[in-house]
């Protein structure tokens, strides 16, 4: 089967193929007229004959600020279709591009220049690529380029050359013959097989010898290459394998058979067999991380004095030896090249020596597709290729051309055939990285990102695998959220990115992420992937079930050598696939401890899962945290959630402040899931939650090693603390001469604009002046702002105390810094222990009201209450819930539609409290749709309007027909078209 994306190029340049001219001057006459207004220099062109392609007659010549078109003999599109063109640039313009035009429309390719380019004007993939000087063929997929922005296959009647300077200083180019390509077969594979004798083995089970065989059909090859995989982890290169199974199982295997043919094209069939009965063998469980790279500090340190095994040695029983097939994204090569790219403001790799940390680690499969696979050029990404290959790890998303970089990779694992797809949008056309990122026909590079090509990799392996993954580098670096705003080349209120020297162009400004992120992964969803893996933000966000598939937006990071703490928090993502599909999904908490990935443990690793489940929230998915294990699943269908609630009472005691009393910040027991609130006192109290921002201030050894501790009087001690097993205890004598103090390694990023307070446990003996401060910066590097403490200096001796603050946080502080002092003593020896201490984030204040209601799960740790009015004391009731996958109830009609009818899953579900009803129906007479309660009580009909019949969507606000607020629980939703009928379930929480 031909498939658009499936073209390979290698032997263009052969002339083994009838290409059909278009262009090539050789009559020496030529009629151009001005293209639109951007023609400065309409008369600078002419037919030259001193340099020419080929040695051919003439060749086009431009050296004016020119944009010239010609009109030509009409040429129909045809899919697939490819054409070359050829250019010489004497002198760099701003732009030399080649572009098509129709009746309606055009597109212009920029070949070469030295401007940054709109992708909305510009098809700019091979800017950059090809040297100056010297002819150069471009290859240009015009038939897809086109269908992908206009969705249509044109009759082209004009073609565009550009020589374009608006600076002044003009350069020049010649073009020369614009040809249209024959393109090579694809191999057409056909196979099938004949059942042997079947023999037992001395323990029973049954031998069962297959004969497959493979017809191809390719016109212009005569040699083919053959790899078929069997679903047991056997494999054959022959062309007609006798194969002998020993499988029992309980669901059919199926075969895979890829045919290589001399041009290097690739032909894909399947087959499937029943193995004997037995016991399944199925799931397949599968790990995903997130980045990986072993360049630069692991080189230069980890790698010298640990070994390439010590970086993944303390995740080694939860990576490798806990799944069947574990997959990373490598992001950087493994190459001894050392030309790097040239505009590149970061490029690292490593010794391809290095590879033995991911065998080591158990990784089997790696993603390519990323804006790192060739910072050492085409050298070092085939190096790269070739490392991998010779240590058994399979990888896809890059190559030396398009078609090698959206090859799909075929992995079958216990009969089931999985197709891994991969690609990046972070091309560097958003700073000008030329020559830019991603594959051309004839230019390497990784798979790129668009809603076209992903539409095109997913067809190309529709047909052959079970289950189709998609992993998927794009988003906002250091974004905590896929959502909207664009990028870091964008301006941020009046600075631009160069105000913030970071690593890849980081500010603290491009957290507003980018709104195509999760457009594009639904798009993914929708066009038949079943799971999605985000790569590229470094932090880990949420996940989402859409449409009964898990889109993992962003992994983070898993071994990579940023400095920023944001990025430390990690976690390994494990799933379970059958033939129905992935039937759960697991996380387990990661934290990247100087550099090396460790387990999070107890409360490091709940703090971890809980900034994953709010994170997921946001995006209508649950996650249930198990505490005891720490791990968390994803609840794949909320229908069958179970809500179990936990109650519990917490005092408040209460302190005059300004004009208020104000409590305590209170800790909530179970943390990230408080759903609402009773106070035995209501006498005009607010009340306001509040998030931990401090991940290690319980100074427990969890796995984060933040706190620089590099003086024999500071040390974690194991015999006192306030919670837990230890505290962080200093000590300072009457000689010592000055304080001491303990601080974080790195600057803890701020998030938000609102109130926090500063807080900790404080224990003294014999202390004098301890205290809690706090420092702000805006950057991560350079001068304080400013700086506070908590309020309070203790001296003597005391048992622990709760001393906390609000904080006057400066409108320009990004960052913070915490420090323990305490100073030196009148006499003797003091000794002070600090516990749990943190800074915590806080909502606005907010009126409370009887059983105040609280949105869970949510993140919150802390809650806080005033009044306005003289109090003492109050009692606060809390109930938390925790949200569980209940027991399916399954239906076998459940994907049954009627003839001419079609209801969608409502989206978001559960919602709150607006979901979105799709639905089609051919019949445009009484369609409605009807919402019913648990009861089975009508709550809310639509008598379905020509325009909502023509959008094919509703509107719920969560509201009954009489415009009243419903409540909380399960609803079904009912099509009605004529006699025909769809019912299906939606939750709606509050």
């Amino acid at each position: 089967m031909t498939k658009h994306i499936l073209i390979i190029i290698f032997l263009f340049s052969l002339n083994l193929f009838a290409d059909t001219i278009i262009e090539n001057f050789d009559d020496g006459e030529v009629e151009l007229f001005s293209f639109d207004e951007d023609d400065y220099d309409p008369d600078d062109w002419e037919l030259n004959s001193d340099n020419t392609f080929n040695d051919s007659p003439y060749s086009l010549r431009i050296y004016g600020n020119t944009w010239k078109e010609e009109s030509i003999e009409a040429v129909q599109i045809d899919t697939n279709e490819v054409w070359k063109v050829s250019l010489f640039v004497e002198d760099e313009s701003e732009i030399h591009g080649f572009g098509v035009k129709d009746s309606l429309h055009h597109m212009i390719y920029s070949l070469h220049g030295s401007q940054g380019l709109p992708i909305e004007t510009f098809v700019p993939v091979y800017q950059g690529e090809f040297p100056e000087e010297q002819w150069n063929e471009y290859y240009l997929p015009i038939a897809d380029d086109w269908f992908a922005w206009y969705e249509y296959y044109p009759t082209i009647t004009s073609l565009v050359f550009i020589n374009d300077d608006d600076s002044g200083s003009i350069g020049e180019c010649y073009f020369d013959e614009v040809v249209s390509i024959d393109l090579p077969d694809i191999p057409d594979v056909v196979v099938s097989f004949d059942i042997g004798p079947v023999l037992r083995r001395q323990n029973g089970n049954r031998e069962v010898e297959l004969q497959f065989y493979a017809e191809v059909t390719d016109d212009d090859s005569d040699v083919f290459d053959f790899y078929w995989q069997f679903g047991d982890d056997e494999v054959s290169e022959e062309q007609n394998p006798v194969h002998t199974f020993i499988v029992e199982d309980d669901h059919p295997y199926t075969i895979m058979l890829e045919v290589t043919d001399d041009t290097e094209n690739i032909g894909y069939a399947t087959c499937t067999i029943e193995p004997d009965e037995g016991e399944t063998n199925l799931p397949v469980s599968m790990n995903f991380v997130g980045d990986v790279m072993m360049g630069r500090y692991y080189e230069n340190y980890i790698i010298p004095n640990l070994g390439v095994e010590a970086i993944f040695e303390p995740t080694l029983d939860i990576l490798g030896n806990a799944a069947d097939v574990t997959v990373a994204n490598l992001e950087c090569p493994f190459t001894t090249h050392d030309v790097h790219h040239p505009t590149k403001s970061v490029y690292f790799k490593g010794h391809p020596d290095y590879v033995s940390a991911l065998t080591f680690a158990g990784i089997d499969i790696v993603s390519l597709a990323n804006n790192h696979s060739t910072d050492y050029m085409l050298e070092g990404l085939q190096e790269t290729q070739q490392v991998l290959r010779d240590n058994n790890i399979l990888f896809s998303g890059a190559g030396a051309d398009s078609y090698e970089a959206y090859l799909p990779l075929f992995y079958n694992k216990k009969g089931i055939n999985f197709a891994f797809l991969a690609n990046s949008d972070r091309t560097g056309q958003y700073n000008n990285a030329q020559p830019y990122l991603q594959a051309g026909y004839n230019k390497p590079g990784f798979a790129y990102l668009t809603p076209y090509y992903i539409t095109e990799q997913i067809a190309a392996v529709e047909d052959y695998a079970d289950l189709i993954i998609m992993e998927s580098h794009c988003g906002s670096e250091y974004s905590v959220q896929p959502g909207s705003g664009y990028d870091k080349s964008d301006i941020w209120a009046g600075h631009f990115k160069t105000d913030y020297d970071e690593d890849e162009d980081y500010t603290p400004r491009s957290d507003i992420p980018h709104m195509w992120d999760i457009e594009y992964r639904h798009h993914m969803i929708d066009s038949g992937v079943d799971l999605v893996i985000g790569h590229h933000p470094h932090i880990v966000q949420g996940l989402e079930m859409y449409n009964g598939k898990l889109i993992a937006h962003s992994l983070g990071n898993f071994a990579f050598d940023l400095s920023y703490p944001e990025t430390f928090p990690s976690i390994i993502l494990t799933t379970e696939a059958d033939t129905t599909g992935f039937t759960g999904f697991t996380i387990k908490p990661i934290y990247i401890d100087d550099f090396i990935p460790k387990p999070a443990l107890d409360e490091l690793g709940i703090y971890i899962l809980e900034n994953v489940v709010r994170r997921s929230k946001d995006m209508n998915t649950y996650v249930s945290i198990n505490r005891e294990e720490v791990s968390a699943h994803v609840v794949t269908d909320t229908l069958f959630m179970d809500v179990t609630e936990y109650t519990y009472q917490k005092t408040a005691d209460y302190t005059e402040t300004g004009d208020f009393h104000v409590s305590q910040p209170i800790r909530l027991e179970k943390q990230g899931s408080i759903s609402s609130l009773f106070a035995s006192t209501l006498q005009n109290q607010d009340y306001r939650l509040g998030r931990e921002i401090i991940w290690f201030g319980n100074m427990e050894d969890e796995g984060c090693s933040l706190w620089d501790i590099n003086d024999d009087d500071e040390f974690f001690d194991d015999g006192v603390s306030y919670t837990g097993e230890r505290s962080l205890c200093q000590i300072r004598s009457y000689a010592a001469g000055d304080n001491i103090l303990t601080s974080f390694e790195k600057r803890i990023k701020l998030y938000s604009d609102g109130a926090h307070s500063l807080h900790g446990y404080v224990k003294t003996f014999g202390a004098s002046d301890v205290t809690i401060e706090i420092r702000y910066y805006q950057n991560r590097s350079g001068g304080m702002i400013s700086s506070e403490d908590i309020g309070l200096s203790i001296d003597g001796t005391h048992d622990w105390q709760l001393i906390h603050k609000e904080l006057d946080v400066p409108e320009n502080a990004n960052y913070i810094n915490v420090r323990l002092l305490s100073d030196c003593p009148n006499f003797g020896t003091g000794y002070t222990w600090f516990d749990d201490v943190g800074v915590i984030q806080w909502t606005d204040w907010d009126y409370l009201n009887v059983n105040q209601e609280v949105e869970s799960p949510n993140g919150y740790f802390y809650v806080q209450m005033r009044s306005n009015t003289p109090m003492n004391s109050t009692t606060l009731d809390c109930t938390e819930k925790d949200y569980e996958q209940g027991p399916f109830v399954s239906s076998e009609n459940d994907d049954i539609n009627p003839a001419g009818i079609t209801l969608h899953q409502n989206y978001p579900n559960p919602f709150n409290p607006t979901t979105i009803i799709e639905f089609t129906a051919e019949n445009p007479e009484d369609v409605e749709i009807v919402i019913y309660n648990i009861k089975g009580q009508r709550v809310k009909k639509f008598q379905i309007t020509n325009y909502e019949l023509e959008m094919n969507k509703v509107l719920w606000h969560g509201k009954d027909d009489k415009g009243k607020n419903v409540g909380s629980g399960v609803y079904f939703y009912k099509l009605k078209a004529g006699k025909e009928e769809i019912v299906k379930k939606m939750v709606l929480i509050k």
